[in-house]
């Protein structure tokens, strides 16, 4: 536990942000309905922080080259330079300090403990549950998510839930994985998804594409662990939950364009996106044209 005298910040509360950083983020996760995780994106001047913990399990990822960083974590202290995609682990109360010599860029993914501890209950041994602090060291796989969920946060906030709770998934399973006291070993879930239980799973998505389709409204209806049902849902189908989310929503588009008089604003609400350009830019994806082109090409 920290000392007495350091700050515990709940980076989720703006004010408390405000305690530590010289800044507001650019950009961040708040009004976006996520779970379990929130990101927050900071372009910030050359500053130096007071020693504090969080109140979460927070990953600190660089996105631009910083020629000096110094970071104190649990009373051990790092004086290096480091470059865009290095993570650091700043388990929750951890003490922790940070000074930079120049302007940067990073952003903070916000982990609450309560995932890291479904996840290790869910996937490996609980004894290996605890987090240990890490300094700067490259992790392409953590800078991968990061840049997805910064991606679809820009692209499509209001409907970014069920994506971002697959992400928050993987990423505990790699931060147990990886960063936790001992090595976690992720045990196996024998036979795969049966056809039956994958059948749930797509008719609740054929009957819901309306709706906000969350990853744990998936794994609960058939009564599965989040991270089993994604998964093997991936291994059975191909595809990420959220992926065939997408790919299911876009086949009733191509109905409803072949089979109805709405318009394509309409086609695009009913089939459960909140942009007509959102709409466009999957239907796009997984056909090669746009609504407007495929509706052309068909007359």
């Amino acid at each position: 536990m920290p000392q007495n005298d350091s700050p515990i910040i709940d980076l989720a509360k703006e004010e408390d942000v405000l305690k530590i950083l010289p800044c507001v983020p650019k950009y961040s996760s708040r009004n976006a309905g996520w779970k379990g995780i929130q990101l927050l994106h900071n372009s910030l001047p050359a500053w130096e922080s007071v020693e504090h913990s969080y109140t979460d399990h927070i990953v600190d990822i660089s996105d631009t080259r910083v020629a000096k960083l110094e970071r104190v974590l649990e009373n051990k202290r790092q004086e290096t330079s480091i470059s865009t995609g290095e993570v650091a682990i700043i388990p929750a109360y951890t003490p922790h300090r940070l000074a930079c010599n120049q302007a940067s860029e990073c952003t903070f993914l916000i982990l609450n403990p309560s995932v890291i501890a479904r996840v290790a209950y869910e996937s490996t041994d609980p004894d290996k549950l605890e987090l240990v602090p890490h300094f700067d060291k490259p992790d392409s796989l953590i800078y991968q998510i990061c840049s997805a969920l910064k991606n679809i946060l820009q692209i499509n906030p209001q409907a970014s839930s069920l994506y971002a709770e697959s992400m928050v998934t993987a990423l505990a399973a790699h931060l147990l994985q990886y960063y936790s006291a001992q090595k976690a070993v992720v045990q196996n879930f024998k036979g795969g998804i049966t056809k039956y239980k994958l059948q749930q799973a797509i008719d609740y998505i054929h009957q819901n594409l309306a709706e906000d389709i969350s990853l744990e409204a998936l794994a609960q209806h058939v009564e599965m662990s989040q991270y089993h049902f994604s998964r093997l849902f991936k291994e059975a189908t191909g595809l990420a939950p959220y992926q065939f989310v997408m790919k299911c929503r876009v086949e009733r588009a191509k109905e409803l364009i072949l089979h109805s008089q709405l318009n394509i604003a309409e086609i695009a609400y009913l089939v459960g996106f909140n942009s007509q350009s959102n709409f466009t830019q999957n239907f796009k994806r997984f056909t090669g044209v746009t609504p407007k082109q495929y509706t052309a090409n068909i007359k």
